[in-house]
């Protein structure tokens, strides 16, 4: 029976068809394919433009006979401590989409930021032989790392501190020094008095502890003084979140602006609005990281927007060409958002009405 128009099936490249376009071996199109080209050091350049041709030409590989080939299971795994922030929902996407597209099996689980269940899930991804393990924002970092290490089995960090893995993360101590330096230059502007506080993580949390060194320097630069109560510790829930931002409110009475780590105290803050907007309209915001949500919030907030896509793909890119074994730290770009609220403010606070015209 003749193909109806339009569902036409795609046609599968063959490795044969990629040598002829690339003008390279079938040897080394298929070292390539196949993930081998670090190991005989097949240049960066070559190794570009043969992916390119084979997904420009639907090339699709014989996944059982690679199998067979190369032992592997074409499994690739993903820890990440949460779906419920949007920021690693996001990547988690990305990966799946990515290995499918790449035919592999997307392996994801959740570590709730616990060290024992990404210790654990390390050895589950050991047992399931995955080829290369992805790992966003481990706080068993040293042990994770060296478990890879001993089973020989490929890593990449996301949302990380530099190591000795490849490594795709937001500069989170640039990041934290900018939004410090535009929270503190809001409140400056606005005349408003008080202390700026820091909400959310752990003083042993490696992503953290980029983030309050940028919000100390900030603070430092403009010759203002840091003690250890303007750092409200919190866990990486919204629960944790709302309870720690109601303490403050209720003990300090100086809360000129506040730096929210990530998006779990952000929902920490929204929760506990409603027991006191007026106060909470007083005070200026600096987020790290973007829900759109909080365009619709008639607060003054300042923010962070990461790139997850472009961390994940980053990070895929860098498997699929064969770079695991190289140390390197790659850097995405990230953007500040000024919400609505904030940008009516800053543009005359004498034409507002209502709270934020106070």
């Amino acid at each position: 029976m003749a193909a109806k128009p339009g569902n036409h099936p795609q046609r599968t490249t063959s490795l044969k068809e990629i040598a002829r376009i690339t003008g390279f071996s079938i040897t080394t199109v298929s070292m390539v394919l196949n993930g081998r080209a670090e190991k005989f050091n097949i240049s960066d350049g070559t190794r570009d433009l043969i992916f390119s041709a084979a997904r420009e030409n639907n090339y699709q590989p014989n996944l059982h006979a690679r199998s067979l080939r190369s032992r592997t299971t074409d499994i690739l795994g993903l820890m990440v401590p949460t779906l419920n922030n949007r920021f690693f929902s996001e990547m988690a996407e990305t990966f799946e989409s990515l290995a499918r597209s790449n035919q592999k099996f997307a392996l994801i689980t959740v570590t709730h930021y616990d060290r024992k269940e990404e210790i654990d899930t390390i050895n589950y991804f050991m047992s399931q032989k995955v080829e290369c393990v992805f790992t966003a924002n481990p706080t068993a970092f040293d042990e994770v790392s060296e478990l890879c290490a001993r089973a020989g089995t490929k890593q990449i960090l996301l949302d990380s501190e530099p190591s000795a893995n490849q490594t795709v993360t937001t500069d989170n101590l640039d990041a934290g020094l900018v939004l410090s330096r535009m929270l503190l230059s809001s409140m400056e502007e606005a005349q408003r008095s008080g202390r700026a506080y820091y909400v959310g993580g752990m003083a042993d949390h490696k992503i953290t502890q980029h983030r309050l060194t940028g919000f100390k320097t900030a603070l430092a630069e403009r010759g203002l003084d840091y003690s250890d109560d303007q750092f409200i510790q919190t866990q990486f829930d919204a629960e944790s979140a709302y309870r720690e931002i109601k303490k403050l409110f209720r003990k300090k009475r100086d809360i000129g602006g506040i730096f929210l780590n990530s998006l779990p105290p952000l929902d920490g803050l929204v929760r506990f609005f409603p027991e006191a907007p007026d106060r909470c309209r007083t005070v200026h915001y600096g987020v790290f990281d973007y829900n759109p949500v909080m365009t619709l919030l008639d607060l003054r907030v300042l923010v962070i927007k990461q790139n997850p896509d472009a961390m994940m793909r980053t990070a895929y890119r860098l498997f699929e060409t064969g770079r695991t074994a190289e140390k390197g730290i790659h850097y995405i770009p990230y953007e500040v958002v000024t919400t609505p609220a904030m940008k009516l403010y800053l543009a005359g606070s004498s034409r507002i009405s209502g709270p934020l015209g106070r």
